[in-house]
């Protein structure tokens, strides 16, 4: 049987197999603010591909964020993305704590900016970025999200926003209710 690839105007021809459970679970990610569970190698970073190919195709002013909690993970996130993203390489950047926060300021304007967010919440703090045109954030290794850590308060800062679709994602969402609900919440 042939390899059938996802064929969408912002997704690279013959990059992405088509896997009708990923599809499945896009479609729900852009009805509604979601939290993706899939074990690793499922991939959860193929899901989120899709979703911001799909929010940028349904706003083409529109902006996205994706964050990881490493910078090799950021890393990582970013190849995937030029490697299957129809955007000029030029509207595609990775921010970590590599780039002085005096320089990344002005480059928060590209479609997909993929960081740390660490990154991202010190340039909300000292104003360098709004979310004003971000109409997806995606958060990976969403587990994470509690307590102190820095994607809470980004979580709220999303929230915020009119329109702005979160993505979260993860492997391990906790290992009970009450810890899925925490990260949820």
């Amino acid at each position: 049987m042939p390899i059938e690839y996802i064929q969408h105007p912002l997704v690279v021809p013959s990059s992405i197999e088509r896997r009708v459970y990923q599809e499945r679970i896009v479609e729900s990610c852009l009805k509604h603010n979601t939290l993706v569970c899939l074990p690793t190698g499922l991939g959860k970073s193929l899901v989120a591909v899709l979703v911001i190919a799909e929010r940028l195709r349904q706003f083409p002013q529109g902006r996205a964020i994706m964050m990881a909690p490493t910078r090799p993970l950021v890393l990582q996130h970013y190849e995937t993305f030029r490697r299957t993203l129809m955007l000029d390489s030029s509207q595609i950047i990775a921010l970590t704590g590599e780039n002085p926060p005096e320089e990344r300021g002005r480059l928060w304007n590209r479609r997909l900016v993929l960081a740390t967010p660490q990154v991202l919440t010190n340039d909300l703090l000292s104003n360098e970025v709004n979310l004003d045109h971000v109409v997806v954030t995606v958060f990976d290794e969403a587990h994470r999200a509690i307590g102190d850590y820095p994607y809470t308060f980004i979580a709220s800062k999303c929230a915020e926003v009119s329109g702005l679709l979160v993505l979260a994602m993860t492997a391990s969402p906790g290992s009970s209710r009450e810890a899925i609900d925490e990260v949820c919440k």
